[in-house]
């Protein structure tokens, strides 16, 4: 196992997220469900994250997002840098509020509205969190420290938080070879006509090679020709796309849009900022 080491980022993470869990305690019977309390390991591996990413070291963290609190009358000092998860129902408002005074965040957002909040950066992470209040909310971050960046990933801050949650068995993943199917395999095509004869297929319960290992093929299978194999392979192609085209709408872009796409191939930034929310008042 490899050892992790005790750095000063994951020291200082480590610590800040005992003080304000807590913290927290003293507000267990105020929760509500935009009061989305961070797991203090996930909290940790976020601030680490973040204060080697940004080189936060010297600055001070601050979290005003507290049961009963108010973050605009929070004392701010120069250089703080906030590193919370604040409620996503204001979420834009926030940023604006920050993004007036000049003041640094590092955020927790919601994945799927992130493009609506218009944060300088956005760090989309495919990770889903379950807070301390049982909400589990596709989480990623908005931040004011990469403003030359618009959009990215962050691998490495999606591993920190996957390895804070508990590790689950994963279930067996079978590929068969093409002659061979089972009845859940065939639901995938249910939607294309596909016939096969009594005389191109067999019934069968396992593979050798599974037999060898004590596996077998889940609810039973059959073994087909090649012609047949052939024919089925088309026959899953031909039923994804009908798939596809009855759960998907293609959407175009208009005359507009495609002036917009004109001007950014030649790394032309609009005359807008994207930071023109509203302020919270």
């Amino acid at each position: 196992m490899t050892k992790i080491q005790a750095t000063p980022e994951r020291l200082h993470a480590i610590q800040a997220a005992k003080e304000y869990a807590e913290f927290l305690a003293k507000f267990e019977a105020k929760k509500t469900t935009d009061d989305c309390f961070t797991p203090p390991e996930v909290f940790a591996a976020v601030h680490e994250w973040a204060a080697t990413e940004y080189e936060l070291q010297d600055r001070r963290i601050v979290r005003p997002f507290h049961p009963g609190g108010d973050f605009v009358a929070f004392d701010y000092q120069p250089g703080d840098v906030v590193l919370d998860n604040p409620p996503f129902s204001i979420i834009s408002k926030i940023r604006g509020f920050y993004d007036a005074r000049g003041i640094d965040y590092f955020l927790f957002a919601p994945s799927l509205t992130l493009f609506g909040i218009k944060a300088p950066t956005m760090l989309v992470v495919d990770e889903t969190i379950e807070y301390a209040n049982g909400a589990k909310v596709a989480t990623s971050f908005i931040t004011s420290l990469e403003p030359e960046t618009r959009v990215r990933t962050a691998p490495a801050l999606a591993q920190a938080i996957k390895a804070q949650r508990p590790a689950k068995a994963a279930l067996p993943k079978y590929v068969y070879p093409a002659n061979v199917r089972n009845a859940a395999i065939f639901q995938r095509i249910s939607s294309v006509d596909f016939r096969i004869p009594a005389n191109e297929c067999e019934f069968i319960s396992e593979l050798d090679s599974q037999a060898a290992h004590g596996k077998s093929i889940f609810g039973g299978g059959i073994i087909m020709s090649d012609a047949k194999a052939a024919e089925l392979k088309a026959a899953e192609l031909k039923a994804a796309e009908l798939k596809a085209a009855v759960e998907s709408t293609e959407w175009r872009l208009s005359p507009r849009e495609l002036q917009i796409v004109e001007r950014l191939n030649k790394g032309t930034a609009h005359t807008e900022s994207p930071n023109t929310a509203p302020l919270f008042a």
